[in-house]
């Protein structure tokens, strides 16, 4: 019996095979390495020709809508099948190999949790799918349900639950086993400020046990703050990969946006040393510098001109400016 059922889950479920244990990876590391893939649906390419390796590490995936997202967790999960190239988790092949599945957690807008039961028997029967025994399935249950802050709604109908409630217990359901490999779409896309910051802190805890986190994501500040490297995908290809920072300055150079707040008349004297400027807000003013070693000569000049400062920081973070510039080149569209 599946849950689709809507009736209640039979004790007789039974794992999948092995040990009632053998499927909570706690501890367990796996790579993954897709190899010149190309894949797509009913024959129309989405992504070109890609090579990606990931290891321990939260990984962030950028790009606009369209830009192969949303396909690349499918071929990385082993749900689609590419049509040239390879993918590997852990060194097999996750489209012909059970096992090598196994080892990745899938979480996406939809939650494939059945809507006619409630969020803990859902997640029940995903334990026993996973061949957790029932001490171990209670607890797991009892950790993910509070990081997602879904106490509350254990006992909830999933059918009743709003658009992000039903994604928090998607994520649980990814987390329930402890994967070593996760792939989440947007995870912190309509969350909570406490649940963020609990996921957020999760994330990294995973990342520094040594699992492998993959995470797409509009959330530029959670990007820029998570993030160990980002991979850009524009148009189903890779268009750069590194350090945010890094990353920035080899797609955009090295332009660098400053948001100045300051007493006297600071408009007038950044004209008098030469640089363009904008309003970003009350009493603030945006300049543009070759660099970010020129922040400090631009800092010096300010003073000179009799400009007391109060506020110099970066106008925005660097991955803001990749993925405003990706979405100009995708006509404007930066869904």
């Amino acid at each position: 019996m599946t849950p689709d059922s809507g009736q209640a889950l039979p004790n007789s479920v039974a794992p999948k095979g092995g040990s009632a244990e053998r499927r909570c990876y706690a501890d367990a590391v796996a790579e993954l390495k897709i190899v010149n893939v190309t894949a797509g649906y009913r024959g129309k390419k989405v992504l070109h020709d890609i090579s990606l390796e990931y290891g321990r590490g939260i990984h962030v995936l950028l790009g606009p809508n369209g830009a192969g997202k949303t396909t690349t967790f499918r071929v990385l999960a082993g749900i689609l099948p590419p049509m040239e190239g390879t993918v590997l988790v852990d060194g097999r092949d996750p489209h012909v190999d059970v096992a090598a599945k196994e080892l990745v957690g899938l979480a996406t807008h939809r939650s494939a949790l059945a809507p006619r039961l409630n969020v803990v028997d859902n997640l029940r029967y995903w334990a026993r799918v996973l061949g957790l025994s029932p001490g171990t399935a209670e607890e797991r249950i009892e950790e993910v349900l509070a990081l997602l802050g879904l106490a509350g709604l254990a006992d909830q109908r999933v059918a009743a639950l709003s658009r992000g409630q039903n994604q928090r217990a998607g994520l649980a359901k990814a987390f329930l086993g402890s994967p070593p490999v996760l792939l989440l779409d947007e995870p912190m896309s309509g969350l909570d400020p406490d649940t963020t910051q609990r996921l957020s802190g999760h994330l990294r805890k995973l990342a520094d046990d040594g699992h492998t986190v993959v995470v797409s994501t509009h959330a530029l500040a959670d990007a820029y703050r998570l993030a160990d490297d980002v991979t850009v995908l524009q148009d189903g290809r890779v268009a750069g990969r590194g350090e945010p920072a890094t990353l920035r300055s080899e797609l955009l150079g090295d332009a660098y946006r400053l948001r100045i707040r300051g007493s006297g008349d600071v408009p007038a004297a950044l004209e008098r040393l030469g640089h363009r400027w904008r309003e970003c807000g009350p009493g603030a003013v945006e300049v543009e510098v070759a660099d970010e070693a020129a922040t400090e000569t631009l800092v010096a000049q300010l003073v000179r001109e009799g400009v007391g400062l109060r506020e110099v920081v970066p106008a925005r973070n660097p991955l803001e400016d990749v993925y405003r510039q990706l979405a100009a080149a995708d006509g404007g569209d930066a869904g």
